[in-house]
């Protein structure tokens, strides 16, 4: 090579280089793994150091060429896979999905309308996407509570939209939720999404399928190792028909064949994954919390801790574990939720960086803007569903008259830097109309 070629080179490097770094997201995740940032959050796989997506690169980012299947009329490898993937749960027709789970909440929720299913009962503490769907397929529904739940007559008009397990991993009896709603000819959707994982061995809880809920809905992305976005629904043979034809109205035409083989590799980790592992693991991350003066609450899915500390917030709490590279899935007022590695024979999991980081945590207080006033909405409409995200659950919807229980909740967490939904366009819209 000459140097005019050399210079030429160079000269295509350094502008290469350049363009890098104008791209702002690509800088800002190259500086969280350039600083070893520890993940305890969702997606399952870590930031690659569970499972082996390693394996995969971006030339099997492909289409629907010869021999690939179609997603949403599959009858080759595709069909194949769904039904290996069906096999989870015996009775059940699947269907994977990559317009993550909030498709195929949607889809359910439409397909059962084309039923003729017109009355839907949603036990409280329902995911956003629940409520967009109710809203724009325009079905009659109603929020309740447990208790209300069981007091409710269910008919074969109804459904019951039940979320199992919860964001924070608890666990409750939906087999009799179920059994209730069945015994009156209902129809139960479960949202899923945090039970991707359940039975993967013994020691972790039962899915609703279990149970013989009728439709359910898991992201396999966040605990299992599959890339973000990548979900399944699994349907009673009745219901398959008529979902499928709503999947096909909601989810992209170009479905994308990494997400496809990250769901592949998370089944052959579901079907052949052992726990020795991961409660070795498990017991010595607890100790070791506990032993920074920590306090640790185990939830009923052993994948999911709640951690406080009886001297500070737990807004302070999740403060320390960032300061310290560490990234917890959410924080409110129960607490800093970590969600757990599954941890395996050969994983690439930081443990010991993490111990050691937990070891050395610097817990000071948060400061808070204590300068935030909404009290000029109190008594206002809401103009969009306010939502604190994570976890996704509205605190005052669209339509409803804001309370001071609503502000209180609110103000509390904005106080706190937690991101609520909704917000400012309620501010604007009131302030805006203050002004006229």
């Amino acid at each position: 090579m000459n140097r005019i070629e050399t210079c030429i080179g160079l000269f295509f490097l350094y502008l290469y280089i350049e363009r890098i770094g104008l791209m702002v997201l690509y800088r800002t995740i190259t500086k969280l793994l350039e600083d070893e940032a520890i993940s305890m959050h969702v997606p399952g796989h870590k930031n690659n150091t569970i499972g082996q997506l390693d394996a995969f690169d971006f030339r099997y980012d492909m289409t629907e060429i010869n021999g690939l299947d179609d997603l949403h009329e599959a009858d080759g490898i595709l069909r194949q896979l769904n039904e290996k993937i069906g096999g989870k749960y015996p009775g059940y027709i699947s269907q994977m999905m990559v317009n993550g789970t909030t498709n195929g909440i949607l889809s359910a929720i439409y397909g059962l309308k084309h039923l003729n299913k017109k009355h839907f009962i949603v036990l409280e503490g329902a995911h956003k996407s629940v409520h967009h769907a109710l809203e724009i397929a325009e079905v009659s529904h109603e929020v309740v509570s447990e208790d209300a739940f069981f007091s409710h007559s269910f008919m074969e008009r109804d459904v019951a939209v039940i979320t199992y397990p919860t964001y924070t991993g608890g666990c409750f009896d939906i087999g009799t939720l179920i059994g209730h709603v069945h015994a009156g000819d209902g129809v139960v959707i479960t949202d899923e999404a945090h039970g991707a994982h359940l039975d993967i061995t013994g020691a972790f809880p039962s899915s609703s399928m279990k149970y013989s809920t009728d439709i359910a809905v898991q992201s396999y992305h966040k605990m299992l190792p599959a890339l973000t976005m990548s979900s399944v629904i699994f349907m009673k043979p009745e219901f398959y028909e008529a979902i499928l034809k709503y999947i096909d109205y909601f989810e992209t035409s170009s479905p994308s064949y990494m997400l496809m083989l990250s769901m592949e590799h998370a089944h052959d980790f579901y079907i052949s994954y052992s726990d020795e592992q991961f409660h070795e693991k498990r017991g010595l991350l607890i100790n070791k919390l506990r032993r920074t003066n920590l306090e640790v609450m185990e939830m009923d899915d052993p994948a999911k801790l709640l951690i406080n500390h009886i001297d500070h917030s737990p807004y302070t709490i999740y403060g320390a574990f960032v300061g310290a590279s560490i990234y917890p899935e959410m924080v409110t007022d129960e607490g800093v939720l970590l969600c757990l590695p599954l941890f395996h024979e050969g994983d690439r999991y930081p443990f010991e960086c993490l111990l050691t980081r937990i070891e050395s945590l610097v817990i000071q207080d948060v400061k808070s803007d204590s300068s935030l006033d909404l009290s000029f909405l109190r008594g206002k409409v809401c103009q969009r569903t306010m939502i604190p995200y994570p976890p996704g659950i509205p605190i005052v919807f669209e339509g409803e008259v804001i309370t001071s229980g609503h502000l209180k909740s609110i103000t509390h967490a904005l106080m706190n830097h937690v991101r609520i939904e909704g917000i400012k366009q309620n501010i604007a819209y009131y302030t805006g109309k203050e002004k006229q």
